[in-house]
């Protein structure tokens, strides 16, 4: 899940909602090895990386690449680092 899918998630569950009522939106994960901790929740949480890794996304489209790759969706070779703590 790259994170465009992650903010247009957001964009449409704020859509959906009508109301003052409305839970915050969480983020899914995608599975993996590492864990974190919801800073709101004081949970463990799925992060799909090891502390220290960096995620490449491209940044028209949102697609996770490789770090030297042309998106694989789009053609674009503007591909953004995202180191993950």
């Amino acid at each position: 899940m790259g994170l465009s899918d992650v903010v247009r998630g957001l964009i449409a569950d704020e859509q959906s909602s009508d109301g003052d009522d409305r839970e915050s939106p969480s983020i899914e994960h995608s599975s993996g090895t590492g864990t974190g901790t919801d800073r709101e929740r004081g949970t463990e949480t799925e992060t799909g990386t090891e502390p220290g890794a960096v995620i490449y996304e491209c940044r028209n489209c949102g697609t996770t690449v490789s770090p030297d790759e042309t998106c694989p969706t789009c053609g674009s070779t503007a591909i953004a680092e995202y180191p993950v703590d």
